[in-house]
């Protein structure tokens, strides 16, 4: 079975979108290339990824110390093996009640059906304030 890069990048913001971390994380290749700017002393689960179980912890911490407030996906461009998501998002951190919203912009590459890159483009200057 053939899958298009879009089909992929779709399938995956998707799940991510329905509470399905986990089977997002089926999409991702071993290894990877997955990276959040940001610093990591502050902000521990951002950085560089290489396994589906590192990222699956970037999720759990994520989610440990984020409450959402907004995210969405407003546009999904993809040519061959590469595509880029545009979207805007919001979250509060909950150790300091301040929220944090950005535009970004994710860069993802897919081979084999799997996402094989995943660097996300955002405002971390922002978003480290939120922690202090």
């Amino acid at each position: 079975m053939t899958h298009s890069t879009l089909s992929v990048v779709e399938d995956f913001f998707g799940r991510l979108g329905a509470g399905e971390a986990d089977r997002a994380l089926e999409l991702l290749a071993e290894p990877l290339d997955w990276f959040t700017p940001g610093d990591t002393a502050l902000i521990p689960w951002m950085g560089r990824r290489t396994t589906r179980g590192e990222v699956a912890d970037f999720f759990k911490q994520a989610g440990e110390n984020l409450t959402p407030e907004e995210f969405a996906i407003e546009r999904i461009l993809a040519e061959d093996g590469t595509a880029v998501a545009l979207g805007r998002f919001r979250y509060r951190v909950n150790a300091t009640g301040k929220s944090f919203g950005s535009q970004f912009a994710v860069e993802l590459q897919v081979s084999d059906g799997l996402i094989t890159r995943y660097h996300m483009h955002e405002d971390s200057y922002a978003i480290s304030l939120a922690f202090l």
